[in-house]
């Protein structure tokens, strides 16, 4: 009977960390889209907000409704320079994850080589005793009855 391969319990815990660090950089990846469209989302805002108070500008402004404006622009920027520290944050985070993932798949890799070869060398072990056994049956076979040579 084959010896089983000695490192597939280390192999399969390997799989499976690389399985959830797969679903994990899935996860981030979609983190990171959902910041880029939140920054997307406010730049918007701000170039929505820019265009009214264009237009407002040239029908002539109250001076409290012009400070309103440029304070709100000025709050939409705030928000924009947070949000685009969260998609910075969000990339940083894909990004660790990623070479963490890429390290667990080497380990994978590493691993299936050796089972590979554990596997190759154990069908070598059995076709060496196959071939060993059909050997001994065909000598067997050559033998004379009673152990005598004829003449």
């Amino acid at each position: 009977m084959p010896r089983a391969f000695p490192l597939q319990a280390p192999l399969d815990h390997a799989i499976h960390r690389m399985r959830a660090a797969e679903r994990m950089l899935r996860m981030l990846r979609r983190k990171e889209a959902a910041a880029r469209q939140r920054l997307d989302e406010v730049r918007g805002y701000k170039r929505e907000y820019q265009s009214r108070l264009a237009d407002a500008g040239g029908r002539g402004l109250d001076i409290h409704l012009l400070r309103d404006y440029h304070v709100f622009l000025g709050k939409i920027e705030q928000a924009i320079r947070h949000q685009e520290a969260e998609v910075r944050k969000a990339e940083e985070n894909w990004q660790a994850a990623h070479a963490k993932w890429l390290e667990l798949r080497r380990q994978v890799k590493a691993y299936e080589v050796l089972a590979e070869r554990h596997r190759q060398e154990t069908l070598r072990k059995e076709e060496r005793r196959d071939q060993r056994l059909t050997d001994e049956t065909a000598a067997r076979q050559q033998q004379p009855l009673g152990g005598q040579a004829r003449s």
